[in-house]
């Protein structure tokens, strides 16, 4: 039998009242167990060093790259690449299903700067066979090269795509982890701007939405206990983003919440963004929005991308699979 996800906290609330927020312990056994701590002592001596100053962003990239390829794809997918007119992109599609009816526009992390479809395919390929979904993820403009919102623009180009192609807009799923959970959250935005329609539900792991990380009290009390982000690199990458405060776009805490989508945002319990989580969840249930906020205990920054290794990882993509599957049109 598999390992299930051990329920500490359960408030689930109607939407207009109190958050929905579930908190996780994760699977028992000695495989989550012992993998959990070397995959965190991994991340600690040979990610965390490399992210952020003093190195430049070249080397960032590039120890972002080798330690996503260490990673395994779910062999129950396969990975074309693809292009936008100048927007490279990977589609992914589960090799069980011939046409999808359902499409995943993921947007993939890496602090605006870093990370790629490539680096993040242990997430997309599961995706994919989870959901028999087409996942597409752009490779968007990166800083410092392109400031904001040209990551923005890539999201709201990547989407007009899935409806060109026929996708409905309420069989569309928004998804995506850390800095590509700040476009799920900005792409809607973008798109209500814009006259277009919203896609169907929303997937948010580890988002960023704060525009200084010195605002956060958990960058300030969980900075030791996150093994994979220091607070000096989300400040030195907010910096490059750049994102203006007097643009309609350029402050997340200040977006009109009133037509989100149904949202599933997840974090883990150790990792300085955890703040920004909670304020999402409560901000769209004071707007009365259908949002739920799940918090893996023990778990660090986007430990999803160990899918295909740690059993709590595996989990937590299925719940997100569970929940787009939920709220998407037959």
């Amino acid at each position: 039998m598999p390992a299930t996800l051990h329920a500490v906290k359960n408030t689930p609330a109607p939407v207009n009242a109190s958050p929905i927020i579930r908190q996780y312990l994760p699977p028992k056994g000695a495989k989550e167990r012992l993998l959990g701590a070397l995959l965190r002592g991994a991340l600690v001596t040979t990610l965390k060093p490399f992210l952020g100053p003093p190195w430049n962003v070249g080397t960032q990239r590039a120890a972002l790259h080798i330690g996503s390829v260490l990673m395994p794809q779910d062999g129950r997918a396969r990975v074309a690449k693809d292009r936008i007119g100048a927007l490279e992109i990977e589609r992914v599609t589960s090799k069980a299903v011939a046409q999808p009816r359902h499409a995943i526009l993921y947007m993939h992390g890496g602090a605006f700067c870093v990370g790629s479809p490539r680096t993040h395919r242990s997430i997309t390929t599961r995706l994919a066979a989870l959901t028999g979904a087409l996942v597409l993820v752009p490779h968007y403009r990166r800083t410092p090269e392109h400031q904001f919102p040209a990551q923005i623009d890539d999201g709201v180009a990547a989407y007009k795509q899935l409806l060109a192609e026929g996708f409905s807009p309420d069989r569309i799923a928004i998804a995506g982890d850390s800095a590509g959970g700040n476009l799920t959250y900005m792409v809607p935005a973008a798109l209500r701007q814009q006259g277009l329609p919203q896609p169907g539900v929303l997937v948010m792991m580890s988002p960023v939405v704060s525009t200084e990380l010195a605002t956060l009290e958990s960058a300030h009390t969980r900075a030791h206990r996150d093994p994979l982000i220091r607070p000096a690199w989300g400040q030195q990458v907010l910096g490059w983003y750049n994102a203006p405060h007097d643009h309609p776009l350029g402050t997340p805490k200040a977006v009109d919440l009133s037509e989100l989508p149904p949202s599933l945002i997840q974090v883990g319990e150790d990792e300085v963004l955890y703040d920004d989580s909670h304020w999402i969840v409560e901000a769209a249930t004071r707007a009365g929005r259908h949002a739920e906020l799940e918090i893996y205990l023990k778990r660090w920054h986007v430990f999803q991308s160990h899918a295909g290794l740690l059993p709590s990882s595996d989990q937590a993509l299925q719940r997100q699979a569970d929940f787009m599957k939920q709220h998407w049109a037959a």
